[in-house]
């Protein structure tokens, strides 16, 4: 059962006590991200990311290392555009020790220059390698494009001339205004003191004093768009189809999972048939979807030879058509659904996996959604809704891409009809 405490200063704790557990997953999420970032400002939130595992007043980046590592536990942490997330898993008995360790990071973090100019050596080092990744590039030069100028579209890491420029007043100015208790979500799951952590987050949250609400940023207009980029020394071309989705809390969201299984989720779908097996085009093909709180994208990834992308793109674009005209078969429904359900009760087997799903149900919808909740309204989904949304977004005049390859082995253009 998942126990919520709040904080009379708005800090959020949720608990959920599993039986037959040996080990605690602890996650400490703050409602921040890329998102909340200026032009200026990209890349704050993942710099502080990192600038916390540098040190405390009470302890070196090394001890964070080692006093977590002495009682066999780990953590990590990951910035996105939305939220940023500082995580450990330890033993169960050993839970107030990462627990200490987590907030003294979040509170008391030093944000020394000295160390934010050796840590902005290593992001920069983060952000070439994604520029070696031609598959990053194409992702990250398409959402650029579909939702220029909004806050979505920038890097989570920044640019080499926004983490230049970022300094210890910028760490602690989003400090101060955003690490604030009433933007602050705590999920633990698994075997641990339920009462004595409790007692000690709100020892160590309540003295943390509520800040200015954070302003409402409204969702992006989306801008269709095609560009080849052209990337030397690579050896395939990376194409990337996107057009609007669905957002987190959309009533549509199962319809339009359901079709991304089926398009292009798994080995069984309809593309990985048809471009990988049949015709041997392509190692890699998926769909995909990236939710957030007010929009969506739902796109198609592929990796070819140059000289397959045209190929790669009528069979894509014939799929899309023939979903729209005739939508899913029964047994492609049934098959998704099943494999949507599958993937939420496996992953409540692990701990890490329900200390996220409780957080992110708190910090989108306010409440927790229940399994059977969620199988429920999977089963309820039809096969007209399905296709509903399929006709709803799989719209040639809504289509963005990006091909990113050597420029001469790619044609000056490609045509997205369907």
């Amino acid at each position: 059962m998942i126990q919520k405490t709040t904080l009379d200063n708005g800090a959020r704790i949720l608990t959920e006590v599993v039986d037959g557990m040996y080990s605690a997953s602890i996650g400490i999420w703050v409602d921040v991200g890329s998102k909340d970032e200026s032009e200026l400002t990209n890349g704050v939130s993942h710099c502080l990311e990192h600038m916390l595992f540098k040190g405390t007043k009470k302890r070196t980046a090394n001890d964070i290392a080692t006093e977590i590592e002495d009682v066999g536990g780990s953590l990590g942490a990951a910035t996105g555009k939305e939220n940023t997330c500082f995580y450990g898993r330890v033993i169960g008995d050993q839970c107030h020790v990462a627990i200490d360790m987590l907030l003294d990071m979040l509170v008391d973090a030093r944000l020394d220059k000295d160390d934010l100019d050796l840590e902005r050596e290593v992001i920069l080092e983060e952000i070439k390698m994604y520029e070696d990744d031609a598959e990053d590039v194409s992702h990250e030069t398409l959402i650029e494009g579909i939702w220029p100028k909004h806050p979505l579209s920038r890097p989570i890491t920044g640019t080499v001339e926004t983490v230049n420029g970022i300094t210890s007043e910028m760490l602690r100015h989003h400090v101060d205004r955003f690490y604030r208790p009433e933007n602050i979500v705590v999920s633990i799951a698994g075997k641990f003191d339920e009462p004595g952590i409790l007692a000690q987050l709100s020892e160590g949250l309540g003295k943390l004093k509520r800040g200015e609400p954070k302003p409402l940023i409204p969702g992006p207009t989306m801008e269709p768009f095609i560009l080849i980029k052209d990337k030397e020394h690579v050896e395939q071309a990376h194409t990337v189809i996107a057009t609007a989705g669905v957002s987190i809390t959309d009533p549509k969201r199962y319809a339009a999972a359901i079709l991304d299984l089926a398009l292009g989720g798994n080995m069984s779908s309809r593309l990985f048939q048809e471009v990988r097996e049949k015709r041997g085009l392509v190692y890699t093909i998926n769909t995909y979807r990236e939710s957030h709180a007010t929009s969506g994208l739902f796109g198609v990834y592929a990796a070819s030879r140059p000289k397959n992308v045209q190929q790669v793109l009528e069979l894509t674009m014939e799929e899309f058509r023939k979903i729209k005209a005739d939508g899913l078969t029964e047994q492609e429904i049934t098959r998704a659904k099943t494999q949507l359900k599958s993937e939420l009760l496996l992953g409540l087997e692990s701990m890490r996996y329900r200390t996220s799903r409780n957080a992110y149900s708190e910090l989108y919808y306010g409440r927790q959604l229940e399994a059977e909740e969620i199988v429920k309204e999977i089963d309820a989904v039809t096969s007209a809704e399905i296709t509903k949304i399929a006709n709803e977004i799989l719209h040639g005049d809504m289509l963005s891409m990006v091909v990113v390859g050597p420029k001469k082995e790619l044609k000056k253009e490609y045509a997205l009809a369907c």
